[in-house]
């Protein structure tokens, strides 16, 4: 009755999941995508998580050739090239996009249709290829993964060229001299970091009080940000940029107290906006919100029983690893399978050096939900493998609830903090106590020991104090 069992609007993160599970699970499949140019891989793997990962450790690598003398080792004339800076990331985003559309999605026997996607009815799309060219397809299921843009913000007056997002920051063909970045969030860190490290003088303006605003936990972004302030990084926390304008050659964004920062140039690092406009989702009965993110359970099923969403254009963090669990979670239930997601287990990191990382409740948060808490805490400087790698900025702290000991949150800075919460999100998961972490046998050494030390500190039994 239909041509496909399941069609995946859109081949990010959210759709790429749920086409793959879906047909592991025996449905005819097929992905939606109209940015020709990209293929397959979303904003992840294009223009998102891999090649801002490839920045970040081309910057790792080259401070960390700039402090070799640290270890004993002694190097001279070394210099970025950035032209082979940019190789290597577009070799990696390549390879993962060959890899996803050759090994993972054809031998699966998913079709991969190009157009802009539009409902015409709930069962029923129309796609415009590039061409112009118009067809439709049907479904006995949707997936909507359409994913989200870099907003546009107009009193920022984005140019592509000296004002810029995220986009156009990712090819750079020269480190500018100077740079404001607008939002100290995972993408405005991550950039400062970067290009920080690569001699331009960043300066980070941020509205709320503090940076990584997501974090309710002062203790741990006040020590973010004086690492940022030690590493050259100007920090303005506490004050919107009210306009941004070009003047001499120059960007300059004005202050909401009426102070101007003058850069080369400016990126504007925050706002999101959804691309669910042009879908038409009237026509499917789908409700949204009024900024246009898809109404869902906890099952992914939106307003219409057999249409689902997963991603950005949905309730919860914009992450990559969401999304990408979504997709499962709406492919199982489109199985007849029961599955669910919980959002306060997602953890979240932030990849500059040292990384910042996430999972559950702050201390903060948890006390306003009136959970008496149990913290631990735990510098990276008393953890043996950090100080053999000589790096030893951060904390640790994990926060456990202090009727039953079960483990409801913890926060890093500091290095490898993405692969560290990792146990944390387990314990929170599966409701396993500090006392738990706090026991179980961690290999020395190794980074791993802070989060059994940090579990120690917070029922009294830690060597360090």
């Amino acid at each position: 009755m239909y041509d496909y069992d399941v069609i995946s609007i859109g081949a990010g993160s959210g759709g790429c999941s749920s086409a793959m599970r879906s047909a592991d699970l025996g449905k005819k499949v097929a992905i939606v995508e109209y940015r020709q140019k990209d293929g397959v891989g979303g904003t992840c793997v294009n223009r998102g998580c891999i090649p801002t990962k490839a920045l970040v450790k081309s910057a790792e690598t080259y401070t960390a050739v700039a402090s070799a003398a640290k270890f004993g080792i002694q190097v001279d004339g070394f210099r970025a090239d950035q032209k082979a800076i940019h190789a290597k990331k577009n070799a990696a985003i390549n390879s993962l996009r060959f890899g996803l559309t050759n090994v993972l999605i054809k031998p699966r026997k998913i079709d991969i249709l190009n157009g802009k996607a539009r409902f015409l009815d709930e069962h029923t799309l129309e796609l415009t290829d590039p061409k112009g060219e118009v067809r439709t397809v049907t479904a006995e299921n949707f997936v909507i993964a359409v994913g989200s843009e870099p907003a546009m913000i107009p009193a920022f007056h984005i140019n592509g060229t000296t004002i810029i997002t995220s986009n156009e920051a990712l090819n750079l063909p020269e480190i500018p001299e100077s740079m404001t970045i607008i939002g100290a969030g995972a993408l405005g860190l991550e950039f400062a970091y970067v290009f920080s490290s690569f001699g331009c003088k960043v300066t980070v303006v941020e509205m709320m009080p503090h940076v990584v605003p997501a974090m309710k936990d002062e203790e741990i972004t006040g020590q973010v940000s004086a690492y940022l302030k030690k590493q050259g990084v100007e920090i303005r926390t506490g004050n919107k940029i009210e306009e941004v304008t070009e003047r001499d050659g120059m960007t300059v964004a004005r202050l909401g107290d009426g102070e101007e920062v003058v850069s080369a140039m400016t990126l504007v690092a925050i706002g999101r906006k959804l691309n669910t406009g042009d879908l038409n989702l009237k026509a499917a009965g789908v409700k949204t919100t009024e900024r246009g993110q898809i109404i869902t359970d906890a099952h992914m099923r939106t307003s219409v029983p057999h249409i689902y969403a997963a991603g950005d254009i949905t309730v919860g963090p914009q992450l990559s690893h969401k999304a990408q669990r979504q997709g499962v979670v709406a492919a199982e239930n489109i199985a007849g399978m029961d599955s669910q997601i919980r959002y306060d287990v997602i953890p979240w990191a932030i990849f500059m050096n040292p990384e910042i990382a996430g999972v559950g409740l702050t201390q903060a948060e948890a006390e306003e939900q009136g959970i008496e808490t149990t913290v631990g805490r735990m510098p990276f400087s008393a953890n043996e493998k950090a100080m053999c790698m000589q790096s030893t900025t951060g904390m640790i702290k994990i926060v456990a609830r202090k009727a039953d000991g079960v483990v409801v949150g913890g926060q890093i800075f500091g290095v490898d903090a993405s692969v560290l919460i990792s146990e944390i999100a387990l314990a929170v998961q599966k409701g396993i106590t500090i006392d738990d972490v706090a026991t179980m046998i961690h290999a020395h050494p190794t980074l791993a020991e802070i989060v059994m030390e940090c579990s120690k500190n917070g029922l009294g039994k830690a060597f360090h104090k």
